[in-house]
Order: C-alpha cells, then structure tokens, then sequence
C-alpha cells in the first residue's frame, strides 16, 4: 500500500504536486497504519518541498487534497483517513 501511494503521489500526481510545491518536490509516506478499534487509516507523511513561497500560499491544505484524490484510485473503501504532514525544505 505504501509503494502504491508513493507511486501515485509522486509519479502519476506529479504535475499537481509540482504546481502545488514546486519543481522536484515529492512526498515520502512514513508510517501506515490501520487503526482497528476506530477503522481508520493513519498516515504519516513527510513533504520535501522547492518553493517556500508556493508552500506559504497551500500550506498542507495541497496534501490533504492530493491524498483525497489518491485514495479513490487505490480501491480501499475505507473513507476515514488520519493524515499527519511533516515538511522539509530541499530547495
């Protein structure tokens, strides 16, 4: 599950990535885990971005965005997501 999020983040997502963060930015998931006392997904995530001036304007509001995106391509059912962003700046 990791490997297909990470794919489809940073390979099939990458122009709306590049827009959101800027050029050579990606998105490392951490940590995946499935909760099963709340029946949720808890994700850890680490953006590396380019362009701090992009990143002032989104935030982690473009992340929470790409993984809704992400999620309905995966095929999981599960609608209930716990994401948890941490950023690093690789300009």
């Amino acid at each position: 599950m990791r490997k297909c999020l990470f794919v489809l983040l940073n390979i099939v997502f990458r122009k709306d990535l590049e827009s959101l963060y800027g050029k050579g930015s990606k998105i490392e998931i951490t940590n995946l885990n499935y909760c099963t006392n709340d029946k949720h997904y808890s994700i850890q995530c680490k953006l590396y971005i380019t362009d701090i001036s992009l990143f002032e304007e989104v935030n982690t509001e473009g992340v929470e965005y790409l993984f809704e995106e992400v999620w309905e391509l995966t095929g999981v059912k599960q609608e209930k997501i716990a994401l948890t962003t941490s950023v690093d700046f690789i300009g």
